[in-house]
């Protein structure tokens, strides 16, 4: 090479974006359906990662990124309230989308754990139900009944932000990690709400959400919101901040100099 390589040139390859850009989606539509779990079958399933938890309910999400500048996708997951130190928040953990640059984008960059799957999401003024399979098989389904007067008295005083993730990356010729970094990600503040709905909820789970053979229960349905909005993730909320750095390592220059 005639000059220094600018190793940034390399996302063009890769296909997905770098940690830094913006992106929108105007009416995102997100279905929502909150359970309460049981405490120990959580903790198990936490055991592996340096997360504790933070609340025996958790949320079963489903939403329609079709809008999105870099290109259409769906997400979908499994949020479960965590603490890390003196950090409180929520941790994706299972999820899936339909896009493999999106899969990659996510879990390379800032570490959710997200997998290819085939995701649908249908709303009428009677019901709202989606559903994410692969390779045939049901991950999970949801549905929810809009219905007048039902509120979210059950979920209201729980957050699903901001995000701890461990932005994980393993060594390429060992058994350990050349990073591993607790990571913080909020883009709730420039959310705008268009409108949400509340009612009745039912979810299927299947033991594909599981780990180390432990997997996930409901012992209670909550119940559900079904919302439409425009999302952001901007310079200002949607990079992630590094909390913490299990292995020690320096922070870059761009960490350095964040307020």
């Amino acid at each position: 090479m005639s000059k220094t390589y600018d190793t940034k040139q390399f996302f063009t390859y890769l296909g997905y974006p770098s940690g830094d850009q913006p992106y929108w989606c105007k009416d995102l539509r997100s279905l929502s359906v909150y359970c309460r779990g049981d405490r120990a079958n959580l903790e198990a399933l936490l055991e592996p990662t340096p997360f504790e938890l933070a609340d025996d309910r958790f949320v079963v999400q489903i939403a329609d990124f079709g809008n999105a500048t870099p290109g259409a996708f769906y997400d979908s997951g499994v949020v479960i309230p965590v603490r890390y130190r003196n950090h409180r928040g929520v941790n994706y953990f299972f999820e899936y989308e339909d896009q493999p640059w999106s899969v990659a984008f996510g879990r390379e960059v800032w570490g959710y754990p997200k997998q290819y799957a085939d995701i649908t999401l249908t709303d009428t003024a009677e019901s709202v139900s989606g559903t994410v399979h692969r390779s045939g098989k049901l991950i999970f389904g949801i549905s929810m009944t809009p219905q007048q007067g039902y509120d979210n008295a059950a979920w209201a005083d729980m957050s699903t932000y901001p995000h701890l993730q461990v932005h994980a990356l393993p060594e390429a010729n060992g058994p350990g990690f050349r990073v591993f970094e607790i990571i913080s990600r909020d883009t709730s503040s420039d959310f705008v709400l268009n409108r949400k709905s509340f009612g009745p909820a039912n979810v299927e789970l299947t033991d594909t959400l599981s780990v180390n053979g432990v997997e996930l229960k409901v012992v209670e349905v909550l119940g559900g919101e079904f919302s439409v909005g425009d999302y952001a993730c901007t310079v200002a909320n949607g990079i992630s901040t590094v909390i913490d750095d299990l292995l020690g390592n320096p922070p870059s220059v761009e960490e350095a100099e964040r307020p």
